[in-house]
Formats: C-alpha cells, sequence, structure tokens
C-alpha cells in the first residue's frame, strides 16, 4: 500500500477537506533532505512571484525535470494539473523511473518560493490514489482567489 491509499483509508469514505488530506500526506511523507535534484517528485507549498501569471497551484507535487542554479529556479511536471484518473497513470509511470509527463504539466518554480518540502517515495506512486491536495488560484485583476480544480483542467 502508499502514503495515497493509507490516507483515503483513514477518511473511512468520509468527505474531508483538501486541508485535511495535505495535513494527512505530510505527516506520513518525509521532509525533503535532496538539493531539487532532477528525478526527484517532491510535494510542497509554493506562493507565486510571476505577477502576470494567469493561475497556479498552491501545493504542486512535481517531478523534477530540470535545475537552474544561477537562477535558483527548477521546473517539472506538476501532477496537479492532470485530472484525477490521469494522475495515477503518470504516477505508476514515474514509480519505474520514467521522465514523461504531458507538456500541460510543465511549470517552473523560483527554489525560494517552495517551502514544506517532502519527498515522495516511487514505491508510493506504484499504487497512487489521487487525492483532492491541489489548491488552484486565479489572478482576478491581481488578486488570487481559489477556483475548483476542474476550471483549471478545463484551461489547460
Amino acid at each position: 500500500m502508499s502514503i495515497f491509499t493509507d490516507v483515503k483509508d483513514l477518511a473511512e469514505g468520509k468527505s474531508q477537506s483538501k486541508e485535511w488530506y495535505r495535513s494527512q500526506l505530510q505527516y506520513g511523507l518525509e521532509t525533503y533532505t535532496g538539493n531539487f535534484d532532477v528525478g526527484d517528485v517532491i510535494f510542497f507549498a509554493y506562493s507565486a512571484a510571476t505577477e502576470k501569471l494567469p493561475f497556479y497551484d498552491r501545493f504542486p507535487m512535481v517531478k523534477i525535470s530540470d535545475k537552474d542554479d544561477p537562477n535558483m529556479q527548477f521546473s517539472g511536471g506538476n501532477l496537479h494539473y492532470l485530472q484525477p484518473s490521469a494522475r495515477k497513470t503518470i504516477a505508476a509511470q514515474w514509480s519505474m523511473g520514467s521522465p514523461a509527463y504531458p507538456a500541460r504539466c510543465h511549470h517552473k518554480y523560483f527554489m525560494s518560493n517552495a517551502t514544506n518540502i517532502y519527498t515522495v517515495k516511487p514505491i508510493d506512486l506504484q499504487d497512487m490514489t489521487p487525492l483532492p491536495i491541489e489548491q488552484f488560484l486565479f489572478n482576478a485583476a491581481g488578486r488570487w482567489i481559489e477556483v475548483p480544480s476542474s476550471h483549471i483542467w478545463s484551461r489547460v
């Protein structure tokens, strides 16, 4: 079983908040001790720094595909930009070492804006159960407002 399945089982079939799912997942994951290394899969809190960004995920789960030390950035595929049914497939591929993900998932992140970073182990990705842990924020005239995930999935 994976940490994702364990968290889903803890919910006992009851509806829980996204905050509850995130806190349970964080409790079960290990703190990330890497250095934004290519190939690592991480779950973290993020604050966007690009003012003209139309939307972003406040709690990405990313497989790192590139690291730009001079600009203090990394990039990779964020599973949350996929609908839950597709997440499971990509996560299983990642568990076997595949670096692939759909282009619509590719995003850049500033290292300094990533906090509370956790490692997602390949064994947990093998049997991943998608959890509602994303939080999409939409830029509405310079103000960030939360929007339903389905709103973002229809745009990417």
